[in-house]
């Protein structure tokens, strides 16, 4: 089993790093990712952008995927975990939410600044004490990762090993 991963700003890179380092497991990127691992079982982190797992497309049906963790700024995969997973075409996979984190904005660069920028404004015209914490994320960058929150996938990881030891 090995660790794949997609990550822009270095948050998913974090929690991919973290779980290597728990589970003894190998790790590689998407773009290191090649014909040599088609035999190994992924466990596969992106981060979220739109409702989309980015780096996803990369790795599902070409390669043997078995669960797959998802980093985002909010509390929880939005709008709720069931609509999330039908999206991204993961359902009955195991699915795993990790909150990540963002840079602030003034640090982001080309679309993704225009995007989070009318993002921001649409927030904040809705004049909704719930968001204060979304737009404060925006603005001045936040940073959730945590090995707490890695522990239901490390959990998973060390169960699928166990299992695997177990056959042989």
């Amino acid at each position: 089993m090995i660790i794949v991963y997609e990550s822009k700003t270095g948050f998913t890179k974090k929690y991919a790093e973290m779980l290597s380092e728990k589970t003894g497991l190998g790790i590689c990127s998407t773009k290191e990712l090649s014909k040599a691992h088609e035999a190994e079982d992924i466990v596969f982190l992106g981060w979220i952008s739109a409702g989309r797992i980015k780096g996803l497309n990369k790795v599902i049906g070409k390669f043997p995927v078995k669960a797959v963790c998802a980093s985002g700024t909010g509390q929880k995969a939005e709008p709720d975990e069931d609509t999330f997973t039908k999206r991204n075409r993961i359902k009955g996979m195991p699915f795993f939410y990790l909150r990540g984190g963002c840079l602030p904005l003034s640090q982001i660069k080309g679309f993704d600044k225009l995007a989070l920028s009318l993002f921001l404004k649409m927030l904040r015209s809705k004049k909704d004490p719930s968001y204060a914490e979304a737009i404060s994320n925006i603005e001045n960058g936040c940073d959730y990762v945590n090995e707490e929150n890695l522990a239901p996938v490390i959990e998973w990881v060390k169960g699928r090993i166990n299992r695997s030891a177990d056959t042989n």
